[in-house]
């Protein structure tokens, strides 16, 4: 399989949904390019992964004339559309992964809230008439993938092929039971529930915060902000942490699958997590779920995991679920049916 994947900008975090499926196209010996803008620095966390790097060409019709499949990144100006005009004038098909609901997010998710969308946005000059037409091809020409099961509520029939990451060994083992290392990974946005982590940390007491953004000015002494970091050293501070926290708040991201849960269920750690669907889903019953937004069932939880044995006992049992179900050769298999069936 000669493969062309399409994304509509390398410097958003997005590129870490072309990396997984990368990884996977890698994993079956086929050829990849990236179509991608060639403009900036690529994301921060992947910055490191040359070979990765080194697929991205900048010419939509030449990678399409030399691939059997385009792979558009998100129902987005700048990639789907190049997608679907290459493919047209290489005659080849198209097919479209979905990561996360940006989209609604962005424009809506009923009728009453895309109207609301469309007209709010246009009185501010930003005419979403292109990416309304996108959004619409998606739904009803395009055979289209998906990270989790939840995504399905906007995409029926679509195919699920969640993030995935190479296998690595466990992290540390659980034996502190003082002074607990407590690990957000990610950057700070307003969906993440950050604010309510920190809290949650301070009233737990006796523990540590690490996060992986700049610090603001109302970093506590417990919190270690160590700026955006790349790939390699996140993975190491979820190696070493006693328990990772995915707070995440219900909204509409809500229906998005963190990659960095799969991260810290791989390396065998304790999670705390809102019980959000994709969540849920991916957990699958081998994580502590909370309330989402509720700083006391937060609090609750990290206390809960003090006990070594019981982050042991979780740990063990979140490895196991990732082993089967989010490694690259695990998913594999699935990747290559699903688009197989689309030649």
């Amino acid at each position: 399989m000669r493969l062309a994947m399409f994304t509509h900008s390398v410097q958003e975090n997005g590129l870490g949904r072309a990396f997984c499926l990368w990884l996977l196209a890698r994993e079956l010996n086929w050829d990849v390019e990236i179509v991608a803008p060639q403009s900036g620095d690529p994301w921060l966390p992947l910055g490191e992964e040359q070979a990765f790097l080194s697929t991205f060409v900048s010419d939509p019709v030449g990678a399409a004339e030399r691939s059997d499949l385009l792979l558009a990144l998100k129902p987005w100006p700048g990639s789907f559309d190049l997608a679907l005009k290459a493919g047209r004038a290489a005659g080849r098909p198209v097919t479209l992964d979905v990561d996360d609901p940006d989209w609604e997010s962005v424009y809506g998710w009923n009728h009453a809230r895309v109207l609301e969308g469309f007209i709010r946005r246009s009185l501010r000059g930003d005419f979403p008439v292109q990416a309304y037409r996108l959004r619409w091809q998606a739904s009803r020409n395009v055979p289209v993938l998906v990270s989790n099961p939840s995504l399905q509520r906007w995409y029926p029939g679509a195919n699920v092929i969640p993030h995935v990451r190479r296998l690595r060994p466990a992290g540390d083992i659980h034996s502190r039971t003082s002074r607990i290392e407590v690990a957000f990974v990610g950057s700070v946005r307003p969906h993440k529930g950050v604010e309510l982590l920190r809290e949650a940390v301070e009233d737990a007491g006796d523990m540590r915060l690490t996060i992986t953004d700049d610090p603001p000015s109302s970093a506590r002494p417990n919190e270690n902000w160590t700026g955006i970091t790349s790939l390699a050293v996140g993975l190491e501070l979820v190696n070493h942490a006693d328990i990772v926290a995915i707070p995440s708040l219900p909204w509409i991201y809500g229906y998005q699958l963190p990659v960095k849960l799969i991260d810290a269920m791989l390396a065998g750690r304790a999670i705390v997590a809102s019980d959000l669907p994709p969540i849920r889903w991916a957990l699958g019953g081998t994580g502590v779920l909370v309330q989402p937004g509720d700083v006391d069932s937060l609090t609750g939880a990290l206390q809960k995991l003090r006990d070594p044995a019981e982050r042991t006992r979780l740990g063990l049992m979140a490895r196991a679920r990732a082993l089967s179900v989010f490694t690259v050769a695990s998913v594999a298999p699935a990747f290559a049916a699903v688009l197989s069936s689309v030649l």
